[in-house]
This record gives C-alpha cells, sequence and structure tokens, in this order.
C-alpha cells in the first residue's frame, strides 16, 4: 500500500494530538472535509477485527490485546512531552537476553509480557540472538544522555551534522574558516533530529525497547534493518502488538530520524491497524480519533 502522508502544519492535527497528550476525546470533532488529508485512507482503521492470527508458539492473547486502552496509546513526542514527573505505574525488570548483561532494563509489565512471546516466536523462526538494547529511561537519565549527545557533537563535525545542515552550510560556517567544533546551537539542533530532549523522549512511556542482534558491530544504528531479526519484525511485530515507532521516511510527522531498532508496544489491535495501513503512531493516533 502505498505511504500516506500527513501535512504537519494542518491545525487540526496538532489540536486532536493535544486532546490524544490528555487522553481525552474531542468534544467538537471537525469535519471530514476540514481534517482529512487526502492522501490518508480512514478505512484502514478497526481492521484488526477481521485480521486472523496465526503463531508458531502457544501464545496467551489476552497479553497482547488491550482493547484499545488510552494508557497504551499514550502519545510523547517534541509537541507533547511528559514532563519531568511521570514515572509508569507498573515498570518491571526484564528477564530476557540483554545486550548490556549487568544493566537492569524496565518496561510497563503487560508490554514487557508481550516482549517475551515475540521474542519466543522469534526464537521459534529460528532467531535466537534479539537482546534489549535500552527500555525505560527515567527523566534524571535523558538529561544526562542528551548533554552527552551534545558534548560529542561538539567535539567535532560528526555525519549526523552534515546530513542535518548540508555540507555547503558546513564547510562556509566551520571549514572555510577553520573551525572544527560545532556551536552549541547548531549541536543542539543536530542532537534533537536523533535524541529526544528530557522529557519528551517516548523511554519515559516505559512502551518501548531499542533492539540488537550478535549480526551487528555495535546496536542502535542503520544496520540493524539488515538483520534477520527486522526482517521478521516487519512483518511480525504487529501479532505481538509493537510497531516500528520511526519509520524511514516519516522524519517530517515523528520528528525523528530513521529507527529500524525502535519498537513501541500499542497493543495488537492498534499496531494490526498501522501494520496493515501502513502508517507512523502520529498517522494513526489523527485517523482513530477523526
Amino acid at each position: 500500500m502505498k505511504k500516506r502522508r500527513l501535512i504537519k502544519s494542518l491545525c487540526c492535527f496538532f489540536a486532536v494530538l493535544l486532546l490524544l497528550a490528555g487522553c481525552t476525546q474531542p468534544q467538537n470533532p471537525p469535519t471530514e472535509t476540514d481534517t482529512m488529508p487526502n492522501d490518508i485512507d480512514q478505512d484502514v482503521i478497526g481492521c484488526y477485527k477481521t485480521t486472523e492470527y496465526s503463531y508458531l508458539t502457544a501464545v496467551d492473547a489476552s497479553i497482547l490485546t488491550t482493547n484499545l486502552n488510552e494508557a497504551y496509546l499514550l502519545l510523547a513526542n517534541k509537541e507533547y512531552p511528559l514532563g519531568a514527573t511521570y514515572v509508569p505505574s507498573d515498570l518491571v525488570d526484564l528477564t530476557c537476553p540483554k545486550y548490556q548483561s549487568s544493566r537492569t532494563y524496565q518496561l510497563d509489565r503487560r508490554a514487557a509480557n508481550a516482549l517475551y512471546a515475540m521474542l519466543a516466536e522469534m526464537k521459534a523462526a529460528g532467531i535466537d540472538d534479539v537482546m534489549v538494547a535500552s527500555a525505560y529511561r527515567s527523566y534524571s537519565y535523558q538529561v544526562s544522555t542528551y548533554n552527552n549527545h551534545i558534548a560529542n557533537e561538539r567535539n567535532g563535525i560528526s555525519e549526523d551534522a552534515i546530513a542535518c545542515f548540508g555540507y555547503d552550510y558546513i564547510k562556509t560556517n566551520y571549514l572555510d574558516r577553520g573551525v572544527y567544533k560545532l556551536s552549541l546551537e547548531d549541536a543542539t539542533t543536530v542532537v534533537q533530529t536523533y535524541s529526544a530532549q528530557p522529557g519528551k523522549s517516548e523511554h519515559q512511556t516505559g512502551l518501548c525497547v531499542d533492539l540488537a542482534t550478535s549480526e551487528e558491530k555495535e546496536p542502535l544504528t542503520v544496520a540493524f534493518e539488515l538483520t534477520q531479526a527486522f526482517a521478521w519484525l516487519s512483518q511480525n511485530a504487529y501479532k505481538f502488538g509493537f510497531i516500528l515507532r520511526y519509520p524511514n521516511g516519516d522524519e517530517d510527522v515523528t520528528g525523528y530520524t530513521y529507527e529500524p531498532w525502535h519498537y513501541r508496544f500499542v497493543g495488537r489491535e492498534a499496531a494490526t491497524d498501522i501494520h496493515f495501513g501502513n502508517l507512523n503512531f502520529e498517522e494513526y493516533l489523527y485517523l482513530y480519533r477523526t
């Protein structure tokens, strides 16, 4: 199905998302002609009702389904932060394989159980080297990580900086002047293409994980898309309630660059609609609430 796009400047889009951030229904839903971009098909919503799910392993569907509970449709992005005080209510320590075995990773309980079921299914399919490289991140952890990213970007001119600004900008403003370190302002701009400001990271929801495999030289790079795990996830993650949160080419809507390793639990119903509708999460929420 051809990729659908949102027109990011639509005022109604942000109005709907603002309501979603508070987990409330729109009191005065806008009319379809005023709100629905021409290139998004609302008929994809609800396809989970007729989808047949098949598994190699014994799967408890009650773990994967949420009845579209608002708690699992929580939106966290650059426009709608969670804030410094938000902490998920039911975090558990993950017991699955971890990229750094000595570290403790946490996830929402239902999301964790869905992850275990998905990893068991992957193992049954012959993919047994998948590890969690990151999960829940507290606000204070985000502060530390964000500041470290900015410090690293200010140490030189990275490929991310060139991709962000373009080589001509870097050459004119830095290289031609004999300057080889980014300004604080430019470093911050670069970092915000791949790392959320504190309070704006989806990891704070406790509903997403970053995955890695032994096929990669290092975790959390686009090399993950070349792995067997990614190929399997692209076809099957929805069956376990997970979605690829930041798809390739959707940066203008999600606000973040492509992250093939980052998977978000939304429940099997929403994940199915997103998968077969070829949507990103923001697009899905827009359709679901209009």
